[in-house]
């Protein structure tokens, strides 16, 4: 995507840092993909990096016809789900000339008063929907929704990727512009295995550090860039903002940019590499917080979510819960 006004001034050199920090939610103070993830003719094994999905063209017009039927949001191209609608350059540049930026001022987070019920954040739902945000579909369905931030490999994507087919899971996997570019084997594998690809920034900095909108368009954009010169399709429009830190204007600006900005209602302290949950109180916490139409945020670079995951899905649809696309989130049942 090419956006005059601000093309100049991307950013194509990429920080890197060992670790992607992700500060703790929980107890916040209060203060105002599709059913079938692959083609039905593809195998259900996991390509792992630098395989490819070999499919009839048959199965895949087949596929993209059902998934535009079933959701009106995306196609099946080459194995990969592509946004059936894609805003234009001049409508975002349109959007864009009427609003400001400004550093992140809300810290998103939930406290959970009692188990397995809807958990309050720290900003007003319905503000938050009418700014094309989600934090969970407002529901009593036994539905969730899995996503994992990507801001690093560290060798568990493929496993996570080989549970989820198993249980017939679709999920988006936000992801950085760093691990586009450190990792492309490997978020080329999640998009060919039919998984969602989402935006989490280019550098997952602090996002109270970009004040302007040409700063927010840059870290955004730019790993639309990575992912399209990668994948040769553009990518989803779900963003998440680093650690939820945004604010009314950079939620403005994602939507103006054609995105839906995806926070969560069920996380845990799973982002420490080296201090990581033990098995009983991954399961117990996780658990203790699965609710109707939560949005499950878990980090992929997690050994202990590699490890839980299977005995966690099963265990959920065993108390009658079903996975769902976010392409499946519905839009106005706040209002």
């Amino acid at each position: 995507m090419k956006f005059d006004k601000y093309v100049a001034g991307v950013l194509m050199t990429f920080l890197f840092t060992g670790t992607v920090a992700v500060s703790s939610f929980a107890g916040a103070t209060l203060k105002g993909v599709d059913a079938v993830n692959n083609p039905s003719e593809a195998s259900s094994e996991v390509l792992g990096p630098g395989v490819q999905n070999v499919e009839s063209p048959e199965s895949t017009v087949q596929e993209t016809d059902s998934t535009q039927k079933e959701t009106g949001k995306v196609t099946i191209i080459d194995g990969i789900r592509v946004p059936a609608v894609i805003k234009s350059d001049e409508a975002i540049q349109a959007d864009f000339a009427l609003l400001s930026g400004g550093g992140a001022n809300m810290d998103w987070g939930n406290y959970y008063p009692s188990a397995n019920s809807v958990p309050v954040g720290n900003a007003d739902e319905i503000w938050l929907r009418s700014l094309d945000t989600y934090s969970r579909e407002n529901t009593s369905d036994m539905v969730c929704y899995l996503t994992f931030d990507l801001g690093y490999e560290n060798g568990h994507t493929v496993s996570i990727m080989e549970t989820l087919k198993k249980h017939n899971a679709p999920a988006t996997f936000f992801v950085t512009g760093a691990c586009i570019k450190s990792n492309p084997e490997i978020v080329l594998a999640i998009a060919k295995n039919g998984f969602t690809v989402g935006n989490h920034t280019l550098n997952h900095k602090n996002m109270s550090t970009v004040t302007t909108k040409e700063m927010f368009f840059t870290e955004v954009n730019t790993v639309e860039e990575q992912y399209e010169a990668l994948t040769g399709h553009p990518m989803n429009r779900y963003y998440r903002p680093p650690e939820g830190k945004s604010s009314q204007a950079q939620l403005m600006l994602a939507r103006a940019m054609g995105y839906k900005t995806m926070l969560w209602s069920v996380a845990y302290k799973d982002y420490d590499e080296k201090a990581q949950p033990s098995r009983d109180s991954a399961l117990a916490t996780l658990n203790k917080r699965i609710h109707p139409g939560a949005i499950v945020l878990l980090h992929a670079t997690s050994s202990t979510n590699a490890s839980i995951l299977d005995e966690l899905l099963t265990g959920w649809e065993s108390a009658g819960y079903k996975f769902k696309s976010l392409d499946e989130l519905p839009e106005n049942e706040f209002n």
